[in-house]
């Protein structure tokens, strides 16, 4: 779970920002909200929350961010002594001078599957690892795990270091917490798989959407999974697509024996697996039989996306942990009244039942409804002169903190009340025509 995300110099973000799903006082719609440990019953988190913006305000770039940290997290400890730390990790803000240099930071609090609250603190520059913290709550006082100051290439323990024997050594340019990826200890082995689980996808990317569907197929086809399938298939008969059921269908491996030995194993991934809607089919306006439509050259893509990220969600929700998802532009291809259902189902709290966490950057201003967010879960995103992006919600937005939680959010916002609307200079660009 995700409690708030600090983070700075990283691309279009030059300031400090924060961003959380931490639910403000508003008693409003109840069921968007949860209180996640027993322990802190004044901590109260959002189940979703919903970015806007323009164009390259950078909207996307807090899921940029969280892709950035995963992976930094899970791949750190492949770099070599010596090795600079690559751009896919370190990208600060190119449009001042004194920032293209300066370190990147991020401060992330969140709730891992043993129900403790950890904070963990990076800053790096292109080389090396400046700064490393991890800390856990194990009251209402932060207890320290281990910190990593000045670049150094040893780590110190604190209290809350369960085996204080781990070799406390790290090259510069890795991060200690990488390196429990494959070192068994259960304290620090949590905190790496909290990041590895976390759900990232970039929905208008044909790699991504076709990764996760080929995920999808493959889970859906396991034979352990049959709450998933009737759910998934549910899904899709109800979202009118005139599916009454999805059937998916595995190759043998045989059938690929005489593709080439290099594109053989990626053909596999892509291939193996057939998802097929099944349709009835009529004579004369009477049932006469059914009709099986792949899902790769028949049904349409909006269908297919249907699939892909109505299964991530299903999947979730079936999960004994809570899971987060982050999703750019999850809408792409769904018509906004599916969008709005999908939304919904992670406020429902017998669909929802273990709080999973949905974070979404989108476009489609009809999403932007009181009857589904409160003013706490609606972020913008804004670029100021300099390129420089400014996060912040409704609740933040100074001209609205006295407003009545029932407004038009998305009349407010086509109107430019919230600003994050793109400024296009429509007379300047005719005039190049006179």
């Amino acid at each position: 779970m995700l409690i708030d995300l600090t983070f700075k110099n990283y691309r279009s973000i030059k300031e400090e920002q924060i961003f959380t799903l931490e639910a403000s006082s508003l008693k409003l719609k109840p069921g968007n909200t949860f209180i996640p440990l027993t322990d802190y019953k004044n901590l109260n988190l959002l189940k979703s929350a919903v970015i806007y913006g323009a164009n390259a305000s950078g909207k996307s770039n807090l899921i940029r961010l969280m892709w950035t940290l995963r992976n930094f997290i899970l791949n750190s400890s492949d770099l070599k002594a010596g090795d600079p730390i690559p751009s896919r990790y370190y990208d600060p803000f190119l449009l001042d001078v004194a920032s293209q240099n300066e370190a990147t930071e991020i401060i992330i609090n969140f709730i891992t599957k043993s129900k403790k609250r950890h904070r963990y603190i990076i800053k790096y520059n292109k080389t090396e690892i400046l700064y490393e913290y991890l800390g856990v709550y194990e009251t209402n006082w932060i207890s320290k795990i281990f910190e990593r100051k000045d670049a150094n290439e040893f780590v110190e323990f604190g209290d809350a270091m369960n085996n204080k024997k781990e070799d406390k050594r790290v090259t510069k340019n890795t991060l200690f917490l990488s390196k429990f990826g494959g070192i068994p200890n259960d304290q620090l082995r949590d905190i790496y798989l909290y990041f590895k689980e976390i759900e990232i996808w970039n929905i208008p990317s044909v790699h991504h959407i076709n990764e996760l569907y080929n995920n999808v197929q493959k889970n859906f086809n396991n034979p352990e999974k049959q709450e998933l399938r009737k759910k998934l298939s549910k899904l899709i008969s109800v979202a009118d697509t005139k599916i009454t059921e999805i059937s998916v269908s595995e190759r043998p491996e045989k059938d690929f024996d005489s593709l080439p030995e290099n594109i053989r194993d990626r053909v596999i991934k892509d291939l193996k697996f057939e998802t097929f809607g099944v349709h009835k089919v009529f004579n004369s306006g009477s049932e006469s039989g059914i009709q099986m439509l792949s899902f790769n050259d028949k049904e349409s893509q909006g269908t297919r996306t249907m699939f892909a990220i109505g299964g991530l969600m299903l999947e979730a929700f079936e999960k004994a942990e809570s899971v987060l998802i982050f999703l750019d532009e999850f809408d792409n291809s769904l018509h906004p009244e599916l969008a709005k259902f999908l939304i919904e189902l992670f406020h429902n709290p017998k669909v929802n039942k273990n709080n999973s966490q949905l974070v979404f950057a989108t476009h489609e201003t009809t999403l932007l409804d009181k009857k589904i967010f409160r003013k706490d879960q609606i972020w913008f995103g804004n670029k100021n002169k300099y390129g420089i992006t400014e996060l912040y919600s409704v609740k933040d937005f100074n001209d609205l903190k006295n407003v009545r939680s029932d407004i038009p959010f998305d009349k407010w916002y086509r109107t430019g009340k919230f600003g994050a609307v793109p400024n296009i200079k429509k007379f300047e660009f005719i005039a190049e025509y006179e």
